[in-house]
């Protein structure tokens, strides 16, 4: 600032060096969560391929799954170099931020002693001539007094203000050549503070520079491990291909088919086996009533023999109970298959049917 003892310029540029600092803070922990997370990453991957097992797999694709186990176990060794070569990148840029601090701590001592230096003089400055200022105002009052008694005051009076006014011009003097010595000095040091100023502004611009460049090359660094990472996965993954390139699934089945088999022929077909050696005895076969479908019948299986004509189903039966005149009836009323009445038919004696 255009103030003499403003210090606004160099806490300027000592707010650019800090802010300079905390980027070099916040890329180191930028690389050393990045490092965290690839650690964690093939930590995961190297715990997966752990985990897994052949999956009961054959042929060209258990070759072919084993392959993609392997190279997964590469992957993960690939991410713990890159895990490694982001911590070391981040311990320079630690490594860099100390001593950048510690010399911008060096350069900012220099400076305030300068500093401070050119304040206090000027503060002395400031009191010699104000000192001055009040001794020379003093003297010419005594000598104007002294001149005005001359013509009035009596001699004892003006000896006295002529003597008062030579002790007061002598301490305007001296008051003048403690504030020449003053401004000189304060002079000195205000051009040896220019100096160290200067000197200041040129370590810090080198500085900058240098840490511009730097981080940089750290960031540029960082970009080139995850193309290279970037690259040796791709190498991984086309191994992890070439070996699925392979895969042949009627193989896989005739290798399945032939290691596993149980047989070569098929099982004999189940064939009817008689109870009778010659076959020429079967099971009783019997006829079954039409109103007693369900239930086997106990009449012959001869067929009727044809009745003599009557006149009416009422004379056919004459003597039949009572009973047995209403179960005629109602056979009358349901005529039997094929278009014979039950009515006309007598049922068969006991001796028939047992025949």
């Amino acid at each position: 600032g255009a103030e003499f003892c403003s210090t606004q310029g160099f806490e300027t540029l000592l707010t650019r060096m800090k802010e300079g600092s905390n980027m070099c803070k916040e890329l180191e922990d930028f690389l050393k969560h990045r490092a965290k997370a690839e650690e964690e990453y093939s930590k995961t991957l190297q715990k997966m391929v752990k985990s897994t097992g052949d999956g009961g797999e054959i042929g060209i694709l258990r070759n072919a799954w084993d392959t993609v186990r392997k190279e997964t176990d590469h992957l993960a060794t690939v991410h713990t170099t890159m895990s490694q070569s982001l911590l070391k990148e981040a311990e320079d840029i630690r490594g860099f931020r100390k001593l950048q601090e510690q010399h911008r701590k060096e350069i900012e001592e220099d400076n305030m002693k300068y500093t401070r230096l050119k304040r206090d003089l000027y503060k002395k400055t400031m009191d010699a001539k104000r000192s001055y200022e009040q001794k020379c105002k003093e003297a010419d009052g005594a000598e104007n007094a002294y001149s005005t008694s001359r013509v009035t005051a009596q001699q004892k009076e003006i000896d006295k203000l002529k003597k008062k006014a030579s002790g007061a011009r002598q301490q305007a003097e001296q008051a003048d050549t403690a504030y020449k010595s003053c401004v000189e000095g304060l002079e000195q040091s205000r051009i040896s503070w220019e100096k160290s100023h200067a000197h200041s502004c040129q370590v810090f611009q080198k500085m900058e520079e240098e840490r511009i460049m730097f981080l940089r090359d750290k960031l540029w660094v960082h970009s080139n491990l995850g193309s290279m990472i970037c690259v040796q996965n791709d190498e991984h993954y086309e191994d992890m291909r070439k070996a699925l390139e392979h895969c042949d699934q009627h193989k896989d089945v005739s290798l399945f088919v032939n290691t596993k088999k149980t047989g070569t022929q098929r099982p004999a077909p189940v064939v009817y086996e008689s109870y009778y050696p010659d076959g020429t005895k079967s099971a009783k076969k019997f006829a079954v009533s039409p109103l007693h479908r369900d239930r086997p019948s106990t009449m012959s299986s001869r067929p009727p023999e044809p009745l003599p004509q009557v006149a009416s189903a009422a004379s056919a039966v004459p003597n039949l109970p009572t009973k047995d005149k209403h179960r005629s009836i109602s056979a009358n009323k349901y005529p039997g298959p094929s278009g014979i009445n039950p009515a006309e038919r007598l049922p068969y004696s006991r001796t028939e049917e047992r025949e």
